[in-house]
């Protein structure tokens, strides 16, 4: 009984069922006695009728002395057959019976007052009635009717009963398949929940139906869509963490081993190369821990007002040595009337410290690394552009992924934890703005653009 599908068919029922009782209780209204008596008389007063035609009688003759040949034409025209169902009267100003289509032991004892006046120049001088004989059924108007022109009325009666009993049984069976077909996509919505909790991440709902069901399958389908890729990148990051873990891990086992059975000698040397292993892996969870952080927007961000030329400048500044060393001119090209932003300093100092390490890292000897600062798009846009290795076209959609490293004969070493880029357009993203990456090819060099509001 609590099936969606029962509940809408009961409900249909109820509609049904409501409109077959108000059919059937208006067309017994209609056909009742006292309707029918009120159809009769009104028809007695129509233009013409039997209360003109008694009015005039009554002037041409002074009086309704004669008047039974035309009340007896009036029924046999209005009331054939009758019979002795009921009577037509005319009654004079004072009530009394000068006209019955009954012999008087068979009139009731007290004719109702209920019937049409006759009226002369303003003046009462008869009424018209009809009334149930009192050897009758109780019905008297419905007997009458059936031998009488109102057998058309019954007729009609009957065929609205009709009408309303087909209707009813066809209501019933629509309802019943509209209810089968209403909770149809419901029932699929329960059934892909169920595979889709059953880890099933594959199972899809079809889409067809309403523009209501649609939008709602199309949603389900996004949403197992959007959980099979969060999974695949959950599996994928367990993975890579598991290999990027197991890399620093080997050396440290490894050597910790070779010291143990006196194969390394304990020196100073070989301990700082333990240490590097283990700074390492604190840089790797540091990493990992401020991505899960950023991607899932709990990072505690403290936005102020900053000076986007001065925040590029001091990372210019920081890495000049670096680049003087490797051999790399390190310049900055701003726009001093760039807009002030609002963001997190040391965050967006981390992305540019990134970007900068990056292109160090990629760009050889003799190479030239700019950082350039313009306002643009009501906003101020940072520019990183270098002359390195440059990125391949298939590389380029993949180059913000966790572990993702565009040359793969790199090693881990020399390429760091690959999680510095995923970590900028995460920071990126936080403070609403966007990165971007651009290289024409193999050797060409690169450009990373960050768009900060």
């Amino acid at each position: 009984m609590n099936r969606l599908w029962v509940r809408l068919s009961l409900a249909f029922t109820a509609v049904v069922l409501l409109g077959f009782g108000a059919v059937v209780f208006g067309t017994f209204s209609l056909t009742s006695d006292q309707r029918m008596q009120s159809l009769l008389l009104n028809q007695f007063e129509r233009p013409h009728g039997l209360v003109d035609s008694a009015a005039k009688y009554y002037k041409a003759h002074g009086g309704w002395a004669g008047v039974d040949t035309l009340m007896d034409g009036a029924r046999s025209t209005l009331l054939p057959g009758s019979g002795g169902r009921g009577a037509l009267l005319l009654l004079d100003a004072a009530g009394q019976v000068v006209y019955s289509s009954l012999p008087p032991e068979r009139l009731p004892a007290t004719p109702s007052r209920q019937g049409r006046p006759i009226m002369l120049d303003g003046k009462l001088v008869g009424r018209i009635d009809f009334v149930a004989s009192p050897d009758t059924t109780p019905n008297a108007y419905a007997a009458w009717s059936r031998t009488s022109p109102s057998d058309f009325i019954q007729e009609v009666t009957f065929f609205l009963l009709q009408i309303a009993l087909i209707v009813g049984v066809l209501g019933l069976i629509f309802g019943v398949l509209a209810s089968r077909g209403l909770a149809a996509p419901l029932n699929r919505l329960a059934v892909a929940a169920q595979a889709i909790g059953a880890r099933n991440l594959d199972y899809r709902v079809p889409v067809q139906g309403s523009t209501e069901v649609r939008e709602v399958a199309e949603s389900f389908n996004k949403m197992a869509a959007d959980l099979q890729s969060a999974e695949s990148l959950r599996r994928n990051l367990l993975a890579d963490v598991a290999h990027e873990l197991r890399t620093p891990l080997t050396v440290l086992q490894g050597n910790l081993q070779a010291i143990l059975e006196d194969v390394y000698p304990l020196d100073k040397s070989e301990m700082v190369r333990l240490h590097d292993q283990t700074r390492h892996l604190h840089r790797l969870v540091n990493d990992l821990h401020e991505l899960a952080q950023a991607e899932a927007h709990q990072l505690p961000l403290l936005k102020q007002p900053l000076n986007a030329v001065g925040l590029a400048q001091e990372a210019v500044e920081l890495f000049a040595p670096v680049a003087e060393e490797k051999g790399v001119a390190l310049g900055l090209a701003a726009d001093t009337s760039a807009a002030a932003i609002q963001g997190d300093r040391a965050r967006l100092m981390q992305v540019l410290q990134n970007l900068l390490h990056n292109a160090l890292r990629h760009t050889p000897e003799n190479g030239e690394i700019e950082v350039a600062v313009v306002s643009r798009g009501g906003g101020v846009e940072i520019a990183v552009t270098d002359s390195g290795e440059g990125i391949t076209a298939e590389d380029l959609p993949h180059i913000f992924e966790r572990f993702y490293r565009s040359g793969k004969a790199r090693d881990r070493d020399s390429g760091g934890t690959g999680l510095g880029l995923a970590i900028v357009r995460a920071l990126v993203e936080a403070h609403d703005g966007q990165v971007q990456v651009t290289s024409g090819g193999k050797g060409m060099g690169s450009r990373f653009v960050i768009h900060l509001p």
